[in-house]
This record gives C-alpha cells, sequence and structure tokens, in this order.
C-alpha cells in the first residue's frame, strides 16, 4: 500500500505549488509538467517514507510518518505563519491551507530524522576544529562573544538541551552514526580521515539526487547544513536586541568603521529589497516580511565583513518558506559562511576564481560551443556569473532549482553548482551554436535556462554526467587560477590606494588655506604670487635657483590638483551617468512590466477568443448531428410511409379479389338455390305422376331439360 504523501498545494493558473509566480511565457509549459511533478512527488514520498521506516527500526526510534497528512511538517508555503503544535490543515473545498497567524521561531527536527543530522554534523564540527586555531582569543567584529565561546558557556545546560531537542537516546544514535570529529569533508568512507561508516549512505544519496518531498525539505536541508551544530542558545535573539544595547551598538559601529564600513549602512538596502522579495507570495505577509527584516539584520550583525549583498534576501526568504525563523538564520549562516566563503565579501575573490575554473571546464568539454562564443565577443561569466551569485534562484523553474539546492546542500561544496552549469551548457549548447551575435546567445541561452521545467533530467545531467568534475579537481583548478585574480585584485588596490593618497593630499592643501590654488583661473592667483615676490625682496632675496625649484613644486601642486579635479569630474560625471542609466532602466522595466502586462492580457483575449470559438465548434457541430439525425428521421418517415401505401394497395386489391370471390360465390350460391329448388320440383311431379293412373307422355322427358327449360 502507498503512503500518504502531502499533496501539492494548488494556487491561481500564476502560480507554482510553492506559490511563486510563473512567467506568463513559461506558464503553458509548467501546466504540461504540473502532473509530472505531482506524480514524482507521490513516488519520492513513498521512497523517503520507506527508508525513514527502516531507519527508525536499526535506531529503535519511534517513527513518525513525515509524509502524512495530519501533524506532518509544515507546508513550504506556510511554515512562516505556523506553530510547532500545528498541524496541516487543508480545506477540501477550496483546498487552501488554514493555520493560526504565529510567527516560528524554533523548532526541532523531527526524531526520525535524527541519524542523518548526526552523520551531516561530522563535517560542521571538522570545520570548526580546523579553524578553532585561527579564532582562539579572536573576538568575533560584531561585539559579541565568538559562538564557540558561547557554546562553552553554556556547559552543561546545552548538553541537556541537545537531549531534549532530540528526544531520543544518544546510545541508539551513536549505534547507528558514531559521534566522531575527524571525519572527511566529502561523504564517501574513508578509513584514514577516520570518517563514521553508515551503510545507507548511498542510498541517502541516491534518496537526494532523486528528490527532496515537500514534507521533508525544510527539515532535511537543517540536517545538511547542520544547524544543531551550529545553533548556540540565544545568540540570535541577542543579534537582533543589539539596537536596545547601547554599549554592544557602539561596539559594532566601531568594529565596521575599522573595516572602512559605514555603521549599518545596509539597513535601508535591506528595506528596499523587503518588498522585492517574492511579491505576492502568500506566505509573505506583513508578519513574513518582518521575520525577513529580523533574519538578513541578524545575519549583517553576525557578519559585517558580509553584512548584506543583493540574492540574500531570495536565501532567506527561500529558507524561511520551508523552516522557522531561528532555524533559517543557522541555516543561512552555513550556506554563507561554509558553502560560499568568500562568494559575497566586497572583494569576492572566490567567485572571480570560480568562474575561471568554470571557463576552463567548458573549454575542456565544449570547444566548439567556445569557439563560437569567443566569435561572437560573448564571455561565459556573463551568463554563469549571475547563476552562481544567486545559486539558481529566479534563474530555473523553481521545481529545477530546489533539487539543485538539495544536492548541493546534501554535499556540502559547491560542485553541484559547476555540473548543473556544465549540464545546462550541454542541454543548450546546439542552440547557442546557430545564435549570430552576442546579444542573441545571452538572451537565448537566459531563456532557456529559465524554461528548464525538467528538473529530473537536468539533476541526472549533472550528477552521472560529470562526475570527474569533483571538489578534489575543483581545487586544484582554484590553486591554479587564484594567483591571477589575487595580482589583478592588488593590482586594482594599488591603484586605488595612488588615487586615495592623491585625494588625501589634495584635502591637505585646501585645509592649509591654498584653497585657491585648485583654481588657476582665479583673480587671486597673480596676488599671490606677486605678494610671495615682495616678501622675498623685502627678506633677504633667494638665489635663481631657489626661485626655480620653488615655482616647479608649486606647478607640481598645482597640476596634481588640476588632475584630482579631473578625476572628480570623471567620478561625478560616471555618477551621473548611472543615475541616469538606472532612471532609464526603472522606465524601461516600467514599460516592460506594461508590455508585459498587455501581452498576458492579448494571451488572455486570445485564449477567451478560442475558447469561444471552440464553444461555437461544439455548437455547430451539435447542430449538424441534430440536423443529420433530423434527416435520417424523415427519411426513415418517408420509407415507412411508402411502405404503407404499399401495403395499402396490396390490401386494396386483395379486397377486390375477396368482394369478386364473393360475387362469384353468390352467383354459385343462387345457382345451387335454383338447382335445389328445380330438384325439389322435379321429385315432387315425381311423386305426383306416381300417384296419377296415367302417366303422362312428357315423363320420360331428362331432368337436364326441365331444368334448362325453367331457368330463367
Amino acid at each position: 500500500m502507498k503512503g500518504k504523501s502531502l499533496p501539492l498545494i494548488t494556487f491561481e493558473h500564476k502560480r507554482d505549488a510553492y506559490g511563486f509566480a510563473v512567467r506568463p511565457q513559461h506558464l503553458q509549459r509548467y501546466r504540461e509538467y504540473a502532473n509530472i511533478y505531482k506524480e514524482e512527488e507521490e513516488e519520492r514520498s513513498d521512497r523517503w517514507k520507506n527508508f525513514l521506516e527502516r531507519q527508525a527500526e536499526t535506531a529503535q526510534v519511534p517513527f513518525e510518518d513525515p509524509l502524512a497528512q495530519e501533524g506532518g511538517a509544515p507546508s513550504p508555503v506556510t511554515s512562516v505563519h505556523s506553530t510547532e503544535s500545528d498541524q496541516n490543515g487543508i480545506d477540501d473545498k477550496d483546498n487552501k491551507v488554514v493555520r493560526p497567524h504565529k510567527i516560528q521561531i524554533w523548532s526541532h527536527i523531527r526524531p526520525s530524522l535524527s541519524a542523518i543530522e548526526q552523520m551531516m554534523s561530522v563535517r560542521v564540527k571538522k570545520k570548526k576544529e580546523a579553524s578553532k586555531d585561527e579564532h582562539d582569543g579572536v573576538k568575533v567584529s560584531n561585539g559579541l562573544a565568538p559562538i564557540e565561546e558561547g557554546r562553552a558557556a553554556k556547559g552543561a545546560s546545552e548538553e541537556d538541551s541537545e537531549e531534549e531537542f532530540y528526544d531520543v537516546e544518544r546510545s541508539d544514535i551513536a549505534q547507528e552514526v558514531p559521534a566522531n570529529d575527524s571525519g572527511s569533508s566529502d561523504l564517501a568512507p574513508n578509513s584514514d580521515s577516520q570518517e563514521p561508516f553508515v551503510p545507507w549512505k548511498e542510498e541517502l544519496e541516491c534518496l537526494v539526487r532523486g528528490g527532496v518531498p515537500m514534507a521533508l525539505r525544510g527539515e532535511l536541508w537543517q540536517a545538511f547544513v547542520g544547524v544543531r551544530t551550529r545553533r548556540v542558545e540565544g545568540y540570535y535573539q541577542d543579534l537582533l536586541d543589539q539596537k536596545t544595547n547601547t554599549s554592544i551598538g557602539e561596539e559594532v559601529d566601531a568594529s565596521n568603521k575599522s573595516l572602512g564600513l559605514a555603521p549599518e549602512k545596509w539597513k535601508g538596502q535591506i528595506e528596499k529589497d523587503l518588498p522585492r522579495t517574492f511579491p505576492g507570495h502568500p506566505a509573505l505577509d506583513e508578519d513574513g516580511r518582518n521575520a525577513l527584516r529580523r533574519l538578513l539584520t541578524a545575519y549583517a550583525r553576525h557578519n559585517p565583513s558580509v553584512g548584506y549583498c543583493q540574492a540574500m534576501n531570495f536565501f532567506a526568504g527561500l529558507l524561511l518558506l520551508l523552516m522557522p525563523e531561528e532555524n533559517a538564520f543557522w541555516t543561512l549562516m552555513g550556506i554563507i559562511d561554509d558553502y560560499f566563503d568568500g562568494y559575497y565579501s566586497e572583494e569576492m575573490i572566490e567567485s572571480q576564481v570560480d568562474q575561471l575554473v568554470l571557463e576552463e571546464l567548458v573549454r575542456e568539454r565544449f570547444p566548439k560551443l567556445v569557439n563560437h562564443l569567443d566569435y561572437l565577443g560573448v564571455q561565459i561569466a556573463w551568463v554563469t556569473g549571475p547563476w552562481f551569485l544567486s545559486i539558481f534562484v529566479n534563474m530555473l523553474p523553481w521545481e529545477s532549482v530546489l533539487r539543485m539546492w538539495d544536492v548541493l546542500l546534501f554535499e556540502g561544496n559547491r560542485v553541484m553548482l559547476f555540473r548543473t552549469a556544465l549540464a545546462l551548457m550541454e542541454l543548450y549548447g546546439p542552440a547557442l551554436v546557430t545564435t549570430k551575435d552576442a546579444g542573441d546567445a545571452v538572451t537565448l541561452l537566459q531563456s532557456l535556462s529559465g524554461s528548464t521545467f525538467d528538473s529530473s533530467q537536468l539533476v541526472l545531467t549533472a550528477s552521472m554526467g560529470y562526475q570527474a568534475v569533483n571538489e578534489l579537481k575543483l581545487q586544484e583548478l582554484r590553486k591554479k587560477h587564484r594567483p591571477a585574480v589575487l595580482a589583478a585584485m592588488e593590482e586594482r588596490n594599488k591603484g586605488l590606494r595612488v588615487w586615495r593618497d592623491s585625494k588625501e593630499k589634495a584635502g591637505g592643501m585646501l585645509t592649509n588655506g591654498d584653497a585657491y590654488l585648485l583654481e588657476p583661473e582665479s583673480t587671486d592667483f597673480e596676488g599671490y604670487m606677486s605678494s610671495q615676490m615682495v616678501d622675498a625682496e623685502l627678506d633677504t632675496v633667494p638665489s635663481l635657483k631657489e626661485q626655480v625649484s620653488w615655482l616647479k613644486v608649486e606647478l607640481c601642486k598645482l597640476l596634481e590638483e588640476k588632475r584630482s579635479a579631473i578625476l572628480r569630474a570623471e567620478e561625478l560625471e560616471t555618477a551621473l551617468m548611472e543615475m541616469v542609466k538606472q532612471d532609464n532602466r526603472r522606465a524601461l522595466s516600467a514599460k516592460v512590466e506594461q508590455l508585459e502586462e498587455e501581452v498576458s492580457q492579448l494571451r488572455q483575449a486570445l485564449s477567451d477568443k478560442q475558447e469561444q470559438e471552440h464553444v461555437m465548434l461544439q455548437v455547430l457541430m451539435r447542430v449538424e448531428q441534430e440536423q443529420k439525425v433530423t434527416e435520417d428521421a424523415r427519411i426513415f418517415a418517408e420509407q415507412d410511409a411508402a411502405a404503407q401505401r404499399y401495403a395499402s394497395h396490396m390490401l386494396e386489391e386483395k379486397y377486390e379479389e375477396a368482394m369478386a370471390s364473393l360475387a362469384e360465390m353468390e352467383k354459385r350460391a343462387v345457382m345451387a338455390e335454383t338447382m335445389l329448388e328445380a330438384t325439389l320440383q322435379y321429385q315432387s311431379s315425381q311423386v305426383k305422376a306416381q300417384q296419377s293412373p296415367s302417366p303422362s307422355p312428357r315423363v320420360n322427358q331428362p331432368i337436364w331439360r326441365t331444368l334448362v327449360m325453367k331457368k330463367p
């Protein structure tokens, strides 16, 4: 018997099963795959249920069906507004989720998933131990105690809370997954690195590549990232309370200033990006936006060197849709600090290195495609850069994005990013070779990647077709390309330092009261020179060489100030051009949105007209069928009338024959009566003749003659 799985929640036709908006140009294609997604969800739910049942039996943990409709994990589109004790109540009448409108801050991972979490937390502990020496005795830049110190300060109480967290005996879990901190970062068993051997690890990997059910995705992502191992009691709330704690806030501002950062300069950008995060999503209402604001603020204070950058709002929003608020914070921290360390810093060194690595891999795998792109003048990073920085969010359909994130978080590195990019190049390379210019190539690849609804094919091609692209090979390629990126970065920093020094020098001259030296055309310049000459004559008259040297110094200063003024003018011109471009982009975006809305309306009108034509065709077909039935009935009636006329004619003929026969029979009856009467008369005459004494002379006359004579 199949297990009971969480049904796909249906929204209006413009949103998918997760509540995300479907682009109008991809709406028809999504509808074609909707039933496929539903079938795949049911199949993977059955597989995961069987797997978790076996793990519960092995670990002797009371099994709770996480895929059942009642009492299961929160739905992806409503978990922001649920409490820990809420049930998945679904109204069958309109198929909408009904929940109390509350914010869930923290919840436990269900006991049936604790063995997986224990196994995945090994690599988190390894990374912590590897960076322990680096952070010993160093306070984090946000003014709070380091996370490790906070955990140590909890003492035995934290251990007790961990016991309550899983509600399961550690001895049972330890038998299944030994808590060994010196494991390998990858998932392959390695005796040299003392990686704990788990017999069902390969099966788990196959299940993850086949997709994680909607009901389990949030909790499994937390297990993959190691939320339990990362979490420190009260740390998240301390980050949020910094605005009310004056001393901590001052320390944070001082640390930000030491890093060259403005005090919490990211607040305004967060407020701008909040309404842009999945607009119209049913779960991100006012309470959802507030939770998103708290989550982004907490992370920016946790890691001020990164602070906040665009695309983090989509990561945080996605996590909030799948898990409670504090769980989402620790998951986001693990993703950005571990999985994508160096990606979202100011220099973005690791992102640049990965782009060079991907370019080399693409050149190695698809030489014909790369030659064509080089001919068009298209750089691979133009397209793949946004892929990597956004982790494919808003680049692929959401089913494909979530399937890719399943594998990415499970593997604990960025290998799946490269494999997915290579798979997309393989799928759409033949179409790219046919493009004629750079704009067509970039636009085509972006549009094709946005229509990659076959998530199973994408994950299978990425996972199985590019197994040679592993973490070891990527590390070698990164080591090869990182010096070039660092050298280019150092060159840019050197030029920036020279520019800043010249700018500071210009500022120093201004503070000395010689600001008019920046204006060679000023009338005060001649007065200044004449006064200097007069003073020199009144005092000791300097030699001609000293005067020439002094004039050279002043001329150099004037040239330097002129160059600074030109640079400043160029900066202002660049800023003005950027402002104009931004305004143009806004106008174009508004125009594009208006055109898209008009196209959507036209498509809707076309769809309505096609529907009307379809209805009219059905009516016409029905009328034709009725006419055909009427014609058949008329022909049948005519045939029936002809048959009746023929039968009537035959009856008339038979009637006439019968009347003729009756008349003949009447004649015969009259004749018979006449003959009978003649016979009787003859007999009577014979009797009379016998009685008379003298015979009549006419006695011997034949009887027939008598009859003939009497016949009228």
